[in-house]
């Protein structure tokens, strides 16, 4: 129970972050480079302050997509993922309707942002790989700064995507439930879900042969050869 509630509330937080600095933002500061840095920003770094408070519970997922690689990878099994999903989702959708009251707007509205183009599923993809290929990348080397690189990295990825890096199913499925600009309307969320997860999945199975121990052993055994 710890574990799911650690993913609804760091979920809900990073959901807020993104819905509530947009908003700020825009009204402060319009559609400028200043607005978007900000932006940025507070998503990198709300991200990076939930891992490192909730991963020793949960392990910080927060992102559905992320659950998926680790169930697929053997080190969850659905009975616990299952509530994972559900956790991440409730927590985004919490964390739209919270920035709503907080700025007086609609409490449960439904976006008409339309994102769409091959530019934009591609971005999806790109982000989402490039986001569960760090994370398997780094657990793999037993790394402290996980929460410090998955940070850096949404940062550099919404600044630099012409998606702004949703990379996750909760977030898209939270922005749903606003009115903001960086809210996204239920068609796209749906293609946007579809791609993050099987982007998901296409990045494990890199790691899984980038990182083959068999592979690691063949390389040691030669360089050990050469060495000789």
């Amino acid at each position: 129970m710890n574990k799911n509630i650690s993913e609804f509330i760091g979920t809900a937080f990073l959901v807020a972050a993104i819905l509530g600095s947009n908003s700020l933002a825009m009204g402060m500061m319009d559609s400028s480079s200043a607005a978007h840095l900000a932006h940025s920003l507070s998503i990198g770094g709300t991200l990076m302050v939930m891992i490192i408070v909730f991963g020793p519970i949960s392990g910080g997922h927060f992102n559905p997509a992320v659950t998926v690689s680790f169930l697929i990878k053997g080190d969850m099994k659905l009975p616990d993922a299952m509530p994972y999903f559900i956790a991440q989702i409730l927590g985004g959708i919490a964390g739209a309707i919270v920035i709503n009251i907080m700025f007086e707007t609609t409490p449960f509205p439904i976006s008409e942002v339309v994102r769409e183009g091959y530019g934009q599923y591609f971005s999806e993809f790109i982000t989402t790989f490039g986001l569960v290929m760090i994370i398997h990348i780094l657990v793999y080397q037993k790394s402290d700064y996980i929460p410090f690189a998955v940070g850096t990295y949404i940062f550099a990825a919404i600044t630099y995507s012409s998606s702004t890096a949703f990379a996750n199913p909760a977030v898209a499925i939270g922005r749903i439930f606003s009115n903001a600009n960086a809210s996204i309307d239920p068609q796209s969320a749906f293609i946007f879900c579809v791609i993050q997860v099987f982007a998901a999945l296409f990045a494990y199975a890199f790691c899984k042969i980038l990182l083959s121990e068999k592979k690691v052993k063949k390389i040691n055994k030669q360089n050990k050869r050469k060495i000789r």
